[in-house]
C-alpha cells in the first residue's frame, strides 16, 4: 500500500526528465546550425551611402554579386534605373534596395541601419557638378566649392557614421583621399584635402562605438573610367588612376579583414600603396 504510487511518480518524474533533455539537445542543435549557417554564408547586410557614384556602383555590384552578401541598402537622393546605374548587376540586383533618402535628414531613415553589419561611406562632391559650379560662380571659387564641401564630405560622412554607430552597426568604411590633411589651410583643391582631413578625423572619431572599427581608404587618382571628370581625362596621359573597381575590392576584403579577426573598435586609415596590395596590384603601376 505505502508504495503504491512510488513507481508512476519516479516514471513521470523519468519521462518529464527524458522530454526536457530531448528539448534541449533539438534547441542547441537547431541554434547551432543557425550559427553555423549564418557564419558559413557570411549572411551579412550592407548599407551603402553614395551608391550610384563612381566607386559606389562599382562596390554595390560586387556586394550583390558576392555570395556571403545578403543584401545591400543603397541610399539614393531620387529613384534610379537599377540596370543602368549598376551595369553587369545582372539577376543579383534582387539583393538591392534602393532607399530614397533626405541626405539633410539621414537620421529619418536610421530604421534601415538597425539590422546591417557594414556600411560603406563613398560619397563626395565634385567642381563638375552643376549646383557646386553655380555657388562657385555666384560666390567666388573656394567659398562656393567649400560650402559643398561641408555640406557633403563633411556633414553627409559624418551623419551617416553617426547613424550607424547607433544604430549598431559592427564596422564603417570611408573612401577618402591621398593627402587628406585638416591642417591644410591652403585655397583652391586644397580645401578638397582638408575637408576630406576633417571628415576622417569626424568619422574615425567614432571608432569605439563600432565593434568592428573605422576604416579610411586614402587612394589618389581614381580611373572612373566612362564617368570621368572632364580634369582626369587630362590627367590620366600623365598618370595612371586607380581603377574604382580595385578600390571597391580593397573596401570589401578590408570589412572581410575585419570580420575574420573578430570584434575589434579600433581606428584605422589605409593608404594607396596598402590599397593596391590587398587586391594584388603592383603599386609601381600606379607611380608609387
Amino acid at each position: 500500500g505505502d508504495h503504491s504510487f512510488s513507481v508512476p511518480r519516479t516514471f513521470l518524474v523519468f519521462l518529464f526528465f527524458y522530454i526536457y533533455i530531448i528539448f534541449l539537445v533539438s534547441w542547441v542543435l537547431s541554434s547551432t546550425e543557425l550559427v553555423s549557417f549564418e557564419m558559413a554564408s557570411g549572411g551579412f547586410r550592407a548599407i551603402v551611402l553614395g551608391a550610384t557614384g563612381a566607386t559606389g556602383r562599382e562596390l554595390t555590384t560586387k556586394l550583390a554579386k558576392l555570395e556571403s552578401c545578403t543584401q545591400i541598402r543603397a541610399l539614393v537622393r531620387r529613384e534610379v534605373d537599377v540596370a543602368s546605374s549598376f551595369p553587369g548587376i545582372g539577376e543579383a540586383a534582387s539583393k538591392l534596395s534602393l532607399i530614397v533618402t533626405d541626405f539633410d535628414n539621414l537620421w529619418s531613415q536610421r530604421e534601415h541601419f538597425f539590422d546591417c553589419d557594414v556600411a560603406f561611406s563613398c560619397v563626395g562632391t565634385s567642381r563638375a557638378n552643376p549646383a557646386v559650379k553655380a555657388d562657385m560662380e555666384k560666390d567666388g571659387d573656394d567659398a562656393g566649392f567649400e560650402k559643398w564641401l561641408k555640406k557633403v564630405d563633411l556633414g553627409y560622412s559624418k551623419a551617416f557614421a553617426e547613424t550607424a554607430a547607433k544604430a549598431g552597426v559592427k564596422h564603417l568604411t570611408r573612401i577618402s583621399a591621398r593627402g587628406a590633411d585638416s591642417k591644410n589651410m591652403g585655397s583652391g583643391f586644397n580645401l578638397y584635402h582638408r575637408y576630406q582631413g576633417l571628415a576622417d578625423e569626424a568619422v574615425l572619431g567614432l571608432a569605439e562605438k563600432f565593434s568592428h572599427g573605422v576604416t579610411c581608404l586614402r587612394p589618389g587618382l581614381l580611373n572612373r573610367g566612362e564617368m570621368a571628370r572632364q580634369h582626369e581625362a587630362e590627367l590620366y596621359k600623365k598618370y595612371t588612376g586607380l581603377e574604382v573597381g580595385l578600390l571597391a575590392e580593397a573596401s570589401i576584403k578590408e570589412w572581410e579583414l575585419r570580420q575574420a579577426s573578430g570584434a575589434s573598435n579600433t581606428s584605422k586609415v589605409v593608404d594607396l600603396i596598402e590599397i593596391i596590395q590587398s587586391v594584388g596590384g603592383d603599386p609601381g603601376k600606379y607611380g608609387v
